[in-house]
């Protein structure tokens, strides 16, 4: 596997070059440049083959294959001492952490004694958090698992929502949503995915590939802007007209937004920080007016699919929405919940950590905080407001 390193050691001496001296009893900061410590890196938005959004946080060592995707404003981290090794054809969705920790158990691996790794053709999807693991081929991670100290085999797939712990996942294995799993006993009585899950895996790898090949043709002809902020989405098979997103009357955006695509955002609406509504893959992405979207939150659908949301939106922090996906006016909806292939009706309430997957919530429906909502009759036995 050709791998690339990154070394970002951001804990470079900066103190060295700001002098401070005490003249009548004030501080007084050296502004004379020859005086300061430049922390500048190379730019890494295109590299062995792969592409790195620019809104990535990257410290340590980290080394990345070929055909790697690694989408924005996911943290890729790797304390001192420690290595994260991101194998070829990998793909990392927004908003995740992937951490090696230098004061917690790790697995042993080959990238390293104390580290975070893939092998090759992985999907670790939005809100991820993996730490101190390691993760075999052909795997799949769901929108806000959690992983520490695991080992994946091959094949694993593990569905949104699920903590592991301690643990090695058995080859092609499934862990259920929202499942937790911190013994080996548990582990072992895992049952094992489906072909529909396999076929699943293998559409987000493709996706993934054409996007680590097209994301560095648009950053190469159309520059940093491109990349970052709010723009068109990449040319690929599936989108050969990209259009640029549209943008209602008097919406604020906070810092490092991304915005892409056939985005249809309402007037009067608010962006909090890190927050990412792509439509490089299922399109449209509509919002309506008057939306107040938090900080780290995913807007995101499958090929083919696409989000309609009306209006007056209310999101907390670090949700998940996920085409297919039809809502309508007035969704509050909390912390750290994920919204996936469902219909929502008016005026519904989704609370804290709560799951919904391929269910239709009625008019009023009360979802409560950390409650699983994956079958109609649980969606039908809700209290509506």
């Amino acid at each position: 596997m050709a791998v690339f390193s990154m070394r970002h050691w951001l804990i470079a001496p900066l103190a060295l070059g700001l002098m401070v001296s005490v003249l009548m009893g004030k501080g007084a900061i050296a502004s004379d440049p020859s005086e300061l410590f430049s922390l500048l890196q190379p730019i890494q938005v295109s590299v062995n083959n792969s592409f790195v959004s620019p809104l990535v946080e990257l410290f340590g060592d980290v080394s990345i294959g070929q055909q790697v995707f690694v989408a924005g404003n996911t943290i890729v981290r790797a304390d001192p001492e420690t290595q994260i090794c991101i194998g070829n054809e990998t793909n990392l969705q927004d908003n995740i952490v992937f951490l090696a920790v230098h004061d917690s158990p790790a697995p042993a691996a080959p990238c390293g004694e104390n580290s975070s790794s893939t092998g090759e053709r992985n999907s670790i999807a939005h809100q991820a958090i993996v730490k101190n693991s390691q993760i075999g081929d052909f795997t799949f991670v769901g929108f806000h698992a959690q992983l520490n100290n695991v080992v994946l085999e091959d094949g694993a797939f593990v569905l949104h929502g699920a903590r592991l712990e301690n643990v090695r996942i058995k080859r092609d294995r499934i862990v259920p949503i929202g499942a937790v799993i911190t013994t080996q006993a548990e582990a072992d009585a895992l049952p094992l995915k489906t072909d529909a899950n396999t076929e699943f895996q293998d559409e987000v790898l493709e996706v993934n590939e054409e996007f680590a090949e097209h994301y560095p043709e648009l950053f190469e002809s159309e520059g940093f802007a491109a990349v970052s902020g709010v723009s068109v989405a990449p040319s690929t098979s599936w989108n050969q007209n990209p259009v640029f997103p549209t943008l209602g009357d008097g919406v604020q955006l906070a810092e490092f937004v991304r915005i892409i695509g056939d985005v249809r955002l309402g007037s009067n609406s608010t962006v909090g920080e890190r927050t990412s509504i792509r439509a490089d893959e299922g399109t449209p992405i509509v919002i309506g007016d008057n939306a107040a979207i938090e900080d780290r939150v995913t807007f995101h659908a499958l090929k083919g699919t696409s989000i309609n949301i009306g209006s007056g939106l209310k999101t907390s922090d670090n949700i998940v929405f996920h085409g297919p996906l039809e809502v309508g006016n007035d969704l509050t909806i909390e912390d750290d919940a994920i919204l996936f292939r469902s219909t929502v009706g008016n005026n519904v309430t989704i609370g804290d950590r709560a799951i919904v997957v391929g269910v239709t919530l009625a008019d009023g429906a009360i979802v409560p905080p950390d409650s699983m909502i994956t079958t109609q009759e649980q969606a039908d036995a809700l209290n509506n407001s």
